[in-house]
């Protein structure tokens, strides 16, 4: 069962729609929230001195500086965030390093984590997405939602089923997710002709038949990121496996995981 989240909020505008969705994900399940805010470590240490003309700016003036202030911006995020909690039973937490690096540290007593799209740095070149998501998202513990750049409560839960592995995962987070929420489920299968993804979202969903889950069936043809995009709207929640297969997977998102964060409409939970 789903019953400690943690969101991982920097207090960016892209963080808003990450929170709006983590509230109510407590809320639905009766889980426990724990509101991370890092203070950057690479912000406090770098650089060692500032120089400006003839001023100087000696460096652990500097380092106090600096930490007071995201110390501060911390507590104001978290602050604004226990607000909106209307109920939801929410801890605070600030701490001090390498941002990723600690999400994915903490993350491994919760059951699952939520993030905004991209923070306050601009997008990875490589995939569209904020630095800290990509690395979160290939590294950490446990699922992790990528919450879409403007929050709508989900009212249809797709889950992305190819047979492999880390699909299979998918379809046990969406038996676990889906019926507290109330949604309707879909399962969406994509293969090289329809009569092959029929037969595979048929499978998806007798497992979570035998979970009590009933859910309706979609097969789709053609590329898997091209095809799962195209079929999501903005209010439908997405679960799908977080990798590529191979060697590289430990390194990189797999491609089809790139595509759909780059693309999605609405929300994406992956699923190691």
């Amino acid at each position: 069962m789903i019953k400690r989240i943690l969101l991982a909020t920097d207090g960016s505008r892209g963080a808003e729609s990450a929170e709006a969705m983590a509230l109510y994900l407590a809320r639905s399940l009766e889980a426990e929230l724990v509101v991370l805010f890092v203070k950057d470590a690479r912000l406090i240490r770098y650089p060692e001195l500032l120089d400006f003309g003839a001023i100087s700016v000696p460096m652990p003036a500097y380092h106090e500086a600096v930490d007071e202030a995201l110390e501060l911006k911390g507590q104001a995020t978290l602050e604004r965030v226990a607000k909106k909690a209307g109920g939801v039973a929410l801890d605070r937490v600030i701490r001090t390093g390498v941002p990723y690096e600690v999400i994915v540290r903490e993350a491994r007593t919760f059951d699952l984590v939520v993030m905004g799209r991209a923070g306050e740095q601009e997008g990875h070149e490589a995939t569209g997405l904020g630095s800290t998501v990509e690395r979160v998202a290939r590294t950490s513990p446990v699922p992790v939602l990528v919450a879409a750049l403007g929050f709508q409560a989900p009212r249809r839960l797709i889950v992305g089923y190819d047979g492999s592995d880390l699909a299979a995962r998918a379809l046990h987070f969406t038996s676990e997710l889906a019926p507290p929420l109330g949604v309707e489920v879909v399962v969406a299968s994509v293969a090289d002709d329809l009569e092959r993804a029929g037969v595979l979202a048929a499978e998806g969903v007798e497992y979570l038949k035998a979970h009590g889950l009933a859910a309706g069936t979609q097969a789709l043809a053609g590329d898997p990121a091209e095809a799962l995009t195209t079929f999501q709207e903005p209010s439908d929640l997405l679960v799908m496996g977080a990798f590529g297969r191979g060697r590289v997977f430990e390194l990189l998102l797999g491609s089809t995981t790139e595509y759909v964060l780059r693309r999605a409409v609405g929300p994406v939970a992956l699923v190691r």
